[in-house]
């Protein structure tokens, strides 16, 4: 058996096969994006299983079908890996953009076939097409996701920019030279370090891919467990090992966490009048302005029904105030088409402050439960804070402020040995 280019070609043909029937093959285990993502790349695999089947059995016939198959699907995998990364990176590149690399060189090579008869300058042209393909693969794979960057990806990136390298190093081989010569031999050792180059690339790449799918859906089962399925806010297991972590942060350091607890004015009436879709609809609504209307590094929770909190670390009660003057503004300025109506909604909310005198977030919650009993109670649509003490004792706490905290904890015992009433007002 002679052991030439043609060679390595069906060599790394069976292992593109083997890795795009794999691909196939699993991507039904897998959510709805991702079976996606590996539809791509399976299909990549075959295309540049069948284009290096072609150029290994070609052995230099000259055929023009031939050539134009195999650089189209050769062009066509790196396409379908383009277009399977981006949709990885939640990034996705139009699908009619796939068609684009095929589609230049097949043009290519009828050009130089029928116009221009020049083999080395169609060459030159394809690779051209593939130096570009593979600096766009290794910059997808660079990308950053959610502020982070996997190793696999990176991999990946590494894999593609060797290749990248090795392509330029060849095309200023031909560059140098000065003159395209209207033959070309496959067997010159540039080229045969091109197409194990190649191999090697698409062969990591094939290796690495389930593993960044793996990855992903790691990530999107995590995900989905620690957020609520309507709002897509933290869920209220999530929220409490966030708040553990906060609490523990502000015992050790001494800065301020607030809390806001608040749920929508008459949401039974609403749930009652226009049926639990439409409840679900004004729930994930008032979620979204809840959402903005909050900063980057505070975070929101569904609690259960229509009470939802925030925890805003390192915020001072006034700055907490200031929070929650500014989702009550927000949610005033909610129109909510239901039926032939439209609703407008309201939202009660209490805020707390921890300022390193409580244990946990049940403390702390019950304080913000006891404020927000009194925005029910004293009209609704407003907040009311925790530590707010009555007339007769503001004069005696504006003399001596070390005493509010302790007077919002006094505050929090009367509720839990019920003195304080527990059921808030719809």
């Amino acid at each position: 058996m002679r052991f030439d280019v043609h060679t390595f070609w069906l060599v790394g043909a069976i292992f593109a096969y083997g890795s795009g029937l794999l691909m196939l093959i699993v991507r039904r285990e897998y959510p709805e994006y991702l079976s996606r993502v590996l539809l791509y790349v399976g299909a990549g695999g075959l295309a540049l299983g069948t284009g290096w089947t072609i150029l290994a059995l070609d052995q230099g016939s000259g055929n023009l079908f031939l050539r134009i198959t195999s650089r189209s699907l050769v062009a066509l995998c790196l396409s379908l890996e383009y277009r399977a990364v981006t949709e990885l990176k939640r990034q996705p590149v139009p699908i009619g953009w796939v068609a684009a690399p095929p589609a230049l060189a097949a043009s290519s090579c009828i050009f130089f076939s029928l116009i221009w008869h020049n083999l080395s300058a169609e060459i030159f042209i394809f690779r051209v097409l593939l130096l570009a393909m593979t600096v766009l693969l290794a910059q997808a794979l660079l990308r950053a996701e959610d502020r982070q960057r996997h190793l696999v990806d990176l991999l990946g990136s590494v894999a593609f920019l060797f290749l990248a390298v090795c392509v330029f190093v060849v095309l200023t081989q031909f560059i140098r030279a000065g003159a395209f010569t209207e033959e070309y031999d496959f067997n010159r050792p540039g080229t045969v370090y091109l197409i194990l180059a190649n191999i090697l690339t698409n062969g990591i790449f094939f290796t690495i891919f389930p593993l960044m799918v793996s990855e992903r859906l790691n990530r999107e089962m995590k995900t989905k467990a620690m957020h609520d399925s309507l709002t897509g806010l933290y869920n209220r297991r999530a929220f409490e090992e966030i708040a553990a972590h906060e609490l523990s942060g502000c015992a050790r350091t001494g800065l301020p966490v607030s809390l806001l607890l608040f749920d929508l004015d008459h949401f039974k009436q609403i749930n009652d009048t226009f049926g639990h879709a439409a409840g679900d609809s004004v729930l994930r609504a008032a979620a979204a302005t809840f959402q903005i209307s909050l900063r980057e590094e505070e975070f929101l929770c569904r609690w259960g029904g229509d009470e939802f909190c925030a925890l805003l670390p390192h915020a001072t009660s006034e700055q907490a105030q200031v929070a929650a003057e500014r989702i009550l503004h927000a949610i005033r300025k909610l129109n909510l088409p239901l039926g032939r109506k439209t609703v407008k909604l309201s939202v009660s909310i209490g805020v707390a402050t921890d300022r390193g005198d409580l244990s946990d977030l049940a403390s702390l919650m019950k304080l913000a439960d006891s404020a927000l009993y009194r925005a029910k109670e004293t009209g609704r649509n407003r907040f009311a804070c925790a530590w707010d003490p009555p007339p007769a004792k503001q004069k005696f706490l504006r003399k001596h402020p070390q005493a509010v905290t302790h007077f919002a904890i006094e505050e929090a015992g009367r509720q839990s040995q019920g003195t304080l009433p527990t059921r808030r007002p719809d």
